[in-house]
This record gives structure tokens, sequence and C-alpha cells, in this order.
């Protein structure tokens, strides 16, 4: 077996006393450390940077005013440099040793790889000794007194390539992990927490800690325990021994504090099942699996797909590869690789998928033929688990199971299909099977097939008229051909989902279109079954006429179901099968009736356009009218504007007129007064008034 490669990511903060456990413990199985430093001043930076499996880097506080928060976002971002560079990856902390008692850490994580598991939280205890052991040994072996701690059921192992992050909360003391997620079948894997060795020690570094800590640690309540003091702090230490037994050989799952978050979320956990033996291959004989690989114009992706299957833990196999005329450097690629169970051919020119397919399955050799495209890759543990199945089911020709959609970058997303629904089926009898490609459509992912040869020679070649469902037509003519199929939960192949609608099976217009035709021409399978299985198959009430030649019965079913390609298959049928005047009748009244072609709906598309092309004419004359309208009260604003602003004027120059002649009306005024003091002032006047006052007297 292959032995995982492995790397592991931690913060050190002074941490000299622990480094030597730390790596005596990892050593075995840990192929690369990145650790990140927080200023350690006691020495632990000459031992990283001695250690040959070590990069150092200095932490990087991102949150200027939080260790916690910085410290988070180490650990779900530092991890994601070692994707398809690594095959498991481990999130840890110095004072923290994973384990899984009684077994190499190696072999464990080599044998969940191969049982599809893609993250391992560990179950969480505190352990704690009287005094800090002298830099010897390893601390599982020496230190095993403890209690179980909610707080240490952490995620600490997983594979990069399965998840697209871990989502860990602070202090890694749970997480809400996104992608492809398997649990083992048992949680085994130990995280002993070493932080409690002596008190001293211990109140000495939580004093210092807390100093670190930032204003929003302290804010929003992140390591408190930093905090606590040593009355506290020796409160808590006392609690621990009194509570702590002997680890070594007890029952960590009943003793595990719960809930387990990840029990909570509802994870799947793999198949419990013990793992089929590695059996060596024979040499000279033909291999136990053919794996078979059509390739065509993806050298980006096809040193991935090969080396896939070369990493596999099951051996016994050959490479099959035939490449469809590519001109983007693919063979070279293919030429490149010198391991001789490859077997490459290429062809001159295009043949198209079919040919392609067929000329792969003729110089196949294996017991077992495992189909996997070249812009794919196979999953750990692929060939083991569908050989161990099909070793054991000699009932089951053919074995599916789940693809692992991914983007371009290789990172767990969306697919165009659900190839979950079997796994909803009552059972996997070819009833359920055909009665679902006739009702439905396809709904198993060829990549992930691994199928007994006999399987072929039943059925026969790929239909070299099919370019999007020649697969699906072999899964017909398969199952009618007496084979059976299974389907594992398993995620087996990772099924790339390229950019720009690019694969063959993308919904593309192209796809779209030859899909509907080659689905109607599929169906004309089911014409070739016989009244037994044709009986089997579908229920009494579906079957009309039973007196009825078998194809004109299939042909009145699918004519009363609302699938384009069903009612093509209908009206085809009928049209081969009409030799009677009441069949002759039939097909008028069907042809007439059927849309099979999507008239109807493009005739309703006319009107529809046509109701919408009367309704813009309205609207745009409405709208012309309403400009219009716009434009006369527009007009008559305007002229309504300038009547004002003249009659504004004609009032200014009244008032200016008004007030020149109040003026002139003052001065004239000013003038006569003028005057008349002037007179007043005079020697007549005053003579003048005089008289006038004496005549007064006298007519009084």
């Amino acid at each position: 077996m292959t032995r995982p490669v492995v790397h592991l990511y931690t913060l050190c903060w002074d941490e000299a006393d622990m480094l030597g456990f730390f790596f005596r413990h990892y050593d075995p199985f840990v192929d690369r450390y990145v650790v990140y430093d927080d200023g350690s001043t006691d020495g632990s930076r000459a031992i990283l940077r001695a250690h040959p499996k070590v990069e150092l880097r200095d932490f990087p506080r991102t949150d200027p005013e939080s260790f916690v928060l910085s410290h988070r976002a180490m650990q779900n971002e530092a991890w994601k440099e070692s994707r398809h560079r690594a095959d498991w990856i481990v999130v840890t902390a110095i004072d923290e040793h994973l384990h899984v008692p009684g077994r190499a850490m190696a072999d464990y994580l080599a044998d969940e790889a191969d049982r599809g598991v893609t993250l391992i939280p560990a179950l969480g205890f505190d352990l704690n000794h009287a005094e800090m052991p002298d830099d010897s040994g390893l601390l599982v072996e020496r230190v095993t007194r403890g209690r179980p701690r909610v707080a240490f059921n952490k995620l600490s192992v997983f594979k990069p390539e399965a998840l697209r992050e871990t989502g860990f909360g602070p202090g890694r003391h749970a997480a809400a992990p996104v992608g492809d997620l398997v649990l083992p079948p048992r949680d085994t894997l130990q995280l002993w927490h070493y932080k409690h060795l002596g008190f001293e020690r211990n109140a000495t570094r939580e004093a210092i800690q807390a100093e670190r800590l930032g204003r929003t640690d302290r804010e929003q309540g992140f390591g408190q325990h930093y905090l606590w003091g040593r009355e506290r702090l020796r409160a808590f230490w006392d609690e621990m021994e009194h509570e702590s037994l002997d680890l070594a050989g007890a029952d960590a799952e009943a003793l595990a504090i719960r809930p387990l978050w990840w029990e909570e979320q509802g994870l799947r956990r793999a198949d419990p099942a013990p793992l089929p033996p590695l059996v060596p291959a024979t040499p000279g004989a033909a291999p136990t699996v053919s794996v078979l690989v059509k390739s065509y114009q993806h050298a980006p992706y096809v040193r991935q797909t090969i080396e896939s299957v070369l990493a596999q833990s099951f051996q016994d196999f050959e490479i099959v590869v035939t490449d469809d005329g590519s001109t983007d450097g693919t063979a070279e690629i293919l030429r490149g690789f010198t391991d001789p169970r490859i077997r490459l051919e290429c062809c001159p020119e295009n043949w198209g998928i079919s040919a392609a397919m067929n000329a792969t399955v003729a110089r196949a050799r294996g017991r077992y033929v495992a189909i996997l495209n070249s812009d794919d890759w196979a999953l750990p543990g692929r060939l083991r688990r569908q050989v161990g199945f099909l070793d054991t089911h000699p009932d089951v020709a053919l074995v599916f199971g789940m693809p692992r959609p991914v983007d371009e970058a290789g990172l767990p997303t969306g697919g165009y299909n659900d190839f979950s629904a079997p796994l909803r089926f009552p059972d996997f009898s070819r009833r359920s099977w055909l009665r679902f490609f006739f009702f439905h459509h396809n709904t198993v992912c060829a990549p992930t097939a691994m199928i007994r040869r006999e399987a072929y020679e039943a059925a026969g070649a790929y239909d070299l008229r099919l370019t999007n469902l020649q697969d699906f037509d072999m899964w017909i003519r398969m199952l009618m051909a007496g084979q059976t199929i299974h389907v594992l939960p398993d995620s087996l192949t990772a099924f790339r989902i390229r950019d720009g609608l690019a694969n063959a099976s993308a919904p593309s217009p192209e796809a779209r279109l030859r899909d509907g035709f080659e689905h109607a021409m599929v169906l004309h399978r089911f014409r070739g079954m016989d009244e037994a299985l044709f009986t089997e198959v579908f229920e009494p009430a579906e079957i009309a006429h039973p007196g009825e030649p078998l194809p004109l019965r299939l042909a009145r079913l699918a004519s009363g179901l609302d699938r384009p390609a069903l009612r093509l298959f209908a009206l085809q049928t009928l049209y081969e099968e009409a030799h009677a005047p009441e069949h002759f009748a039939t097909l008028r009244e069907w042809a007439g009736r059927i849309d099979a072609l999507g008239l109807r709906g493009i005739e309703e598309r006319d009107r529809h356009i046509h109701t919408l092309a009367l309704e813009r004419e309205t609207l745009a004359a409405d709208r012309d009218r309403i400009a219009a309208d716009r434009d006369g009260i527009v007009g008559d604003r305007d002229r309504l504007a300038a009547l004002l602003k003249q009659e504004e004027a004609d009032r200014a120059q009244e008032r200016a007129a008004g007030d020149a002649e109040r003026v002139d009306l003052g001065a004239k005024l000013e003038v006569a007064l003028q005057v008349q003091r002037r007179m007043e002032r005079t020697l007549w006047f005053r003579s003048a008034r005089a008289v006038r006052k004496v005549g007064r007297m006298f007519r009084a």
C-alpha cells in the first residue's frame, strides 16, 4: 500500500520543552510541517529551523486586535496551499497528539482513504501530569491519565481536495466544513491534549498568554481561560486530577463527551464493512481490472487522470488508453508515461466517442473494466472497493458509484445531474432500472462504472450513431440482456465540471438538441423486449390493448406521457408498426394530436411574440401620444411663462412710471411750498393778512 503524503499546520509560541515530544510523535507519518511562530524567545525557533521537514513562518496577526481571530484565519486558510500536493492535512496544536491506539497512523490514513473518508474528527481528552516529563520517548506512552473534554472534539485531519472550506470556529473547538464530507465508520481517532504538564509551568504560560490577548479577544470573551488567575486555575487543576483516569486501553467512544458536532450536522459515514484484502498481481497473467480511458483534447487534465490510477492501492490493473486524434498535446503527455501497464493507441483522426470506446473495450484483457474519462480522476480506493464488491456479489454485473463534481481547480462544486436518484430506488432490480430509464432518463455516471467483461459480450458494441447517450443505450441493452446494476453511495470519481459548458454532457444548446433526438432513438431498444420482460417491467394498468403487438402497446403507453422523447418514440413506433386500417386511423389521430416536434410550442411562442409585438406597437403609439401631449403641455407652459414674464415686465414698467410720477409731483409740491414760504415772508403778504383780519372783525 502506498504511504499517504501528509502535511501538518500548527502554531508555535515558546514550545521548546514540547517540540521533542511533538516531532517524535508526528515524524513517522508527517512529510511536511508548516509552523507559524508567534514570537518565541525560548529557543523554539532554532529547534524548528533545524528540523528538515519544517517550513518556519512568522504568525500573521491578520486581526491586530485579536490573537484568536488571527489564529482561526490561519487555520482556515493556510492548508489550502497543500491541495494537489498532499493526501491528508493535519491541523493541530503542538500540545495535541493525534493517534489511533494500536495502529500506525500511516496505515490508518491509507485505509480510511480507501474507504472514501474525507474528514476525520478526533475524540478529545485532556491529559495531565504533576510535572513536565523529561524530554524522551512518546507522551502517549508516558502520560496516559486524563479525562474527556468536549472542547477537544476537533476536526483535525481531512483531505484537501474534498473540502472547499474547513469553517473552524475560535479555538478549532467546532467546525462547519463544506465539500464532499464522509466520516469514518467509527470515531477511533483520539486527540490527547498535553497542556497540563506541571501546575507551575501551566500557570506561568496562562498568565503570559493573557497579556497577549487583544482588545477584541477581551471584548468578545475569547481565550477567557487565560484570564482565570492562579486560584481558579488551581481549582480547575484539582478537579481535573480528581476526575482523571487511565486512558490507555479505555473505550474512547464510550467515554467521549457528547454532543459531537459532526453527528449533529448529520454527516455521512463510510461503509463499515471490512475492506477487501489487497492481492498482488500475478506476473504474466491478465490483470484483474482494465481501466478504460478514451482521451480527446484533454492535455491540461490527462496526466492527473493517469496518475490517479497509478496511485490506487489496488495495483492489479492495466490502463487501456485510446487517444481519439487529439491535436493539443494529449497524446504526447500519454507517451511520456513509462509504466508498462499503460497500453496506448492513438487514432490517426477523430473517430468519435463510440468508436473510440469500442476500440478501447476490444483491447481490454481484464476480468473487470473500469471506465474513466480523461478529464476526470479516480478517487483513492476506487478500484479496491469496486473489485471487492464484484468479487463478493457475483450476481451483479455493473457497479457504479457517486461522482464528486469538481470545478476547473479540482474543488467540489455543483453538478449537472442528480446521480443520487438510484439511492432512492426501492431496489436495484432490473424492473426498477428499466422503468426509470423508460419513464425518465439516464441516472448513472459512466466514469464511476466497473463492469464485468461478459456484460459487454452480451450487449455488443457501442452504437456509432450516438454521441451523447451511447452510455445510456449501453446500460439499457445490458439490462435487457439479463445483466444487473448496483450503485454504491461512495464518491469514486472526481467528475470535472469544466468552464464554458465544455463537457460533452454539459447542457449546451448543441448537446440539448442532440440529447432530445438520441433519447427518442434509444427508447426504441425497449421494442426488443420479450413478453415476459415487458410484463415484468410495466404495470397491468399501464398496458392498453393487451392483444396488440408489444411495440404498439409501448407506443400507446408513451403517447400519453408528457415528455418530448417519449412522444416522438410513440409516433415513430406506430408509423413503423401500422399495418391495419385501425392502425392507420390511430396514426392520423395521433399525428394531429401529439406534438412530437414541439410545433404547438413554437406556435404558442409565435402567438406570444405576435401579441408582444402588438402590445409594443400600442405602447409605442401611446408613448408618441404622450410625447405629443407632453410637447403641447411644454409649449403651453412656455407660452404662459412668456406671458407671465411680459406681465411682470409691464408691471415693473408701470411701477417705474408711477415712481417717476410720484417723484415729479413731490418735486412740484416742494417748489410750490418754497414759493408759498417766500410769499409769506413778503411785506405785501403780511399787510394783506392784517387787512383780512380787520375785515373779519367788522363782519363779526
